[in-house]
């Protein structure tokens, strides 16, 4: 299986996503510091830089994508339309996210009362209010994005970038409670094509 670890950071064990030794894996990140340090640590691997929003892969190219923690971090609608292109027709998406919670935490121990932390942390909390009501993200400035994700707010950014067979569930990250997001890309055969009438 061709497995995309989207944001995979210095590198991680995919093994508690059921990626095995077989599987070949691909890193995606933006930072070099951090690919460098993964190459080293999985040697057997390949790995990229590049943005979720632009993925440097052709279409159709990997059976299934991982993103622990990554997305959060993204502008989700044009990640996720990235995705779906880079995904065989029955590919799968599977995706570990920030529950409200988190973003409340980082704003109450983390940022509160400095200002400028406290701003941007207000500002994710927005973020993520938004992603809630319209499935979309809204950058800040110089193009950082982050945002906080709910059932709702994956529901509509997954089905409008094509995905179906949705199911969310909580999780355990490094972080504290996440919730893990699970989607296909239709396979080839459910894509309906409009009828063709003889002339």
């Amino acid at each position: 299986m061709r497995v995309l670890d989207l944001g995979c950071g210095v590198g991680r064990d995919l093994a508690g996503w059921g990626v095995t030794a077989g599987d070949r894996v691909t890193g995606i990140d933006i930072d070099e510091q951090r690919l460098l340090a993964a190459k080293h640590s999985f040697q057997q691997r390949i790995f990229l830089q590049g943005a979720g929003e632009h993925l440097p892969c052709p279409s159709a190219s990997f059976d299934r994508v991982i993103a622990g923690v990554a997305l959060p971090y993204m502008n989700i609608q044009k990640a996720m339309a990235e995705v779906h292109r880079v995904l065989v027709p029955g590919g799968r998406l599977s995706v570990s996210l920030h529950l409200p919670s988190f973003v409340w935490a980082e704003l109450v121990h983390n940022a509160f009362p400095r200002p400028v932390p406290t701003i941007y942390r207000l500002y994710v909390i927005s973020n993520g209010l938004f992603f809630h009501v319209t499935g979309k993200t809204v950058g800040f400035m110089r193009g950082r994005t982050e945002s906080f994700q709910t059932v709702r707010g994956m529901s509509l950014a997954l089905r409008r970038a094509g995905f179906c067979d949705l199911s969310f569930r909580r999780g355990q990250g490094p972080a504290g409670d996440t919730f893990i997001v699970e989607a296909y890309k239709a396979p080839r055969e459910a894509i309906q094509l409009p009828e063709l009438r003889e002339a």
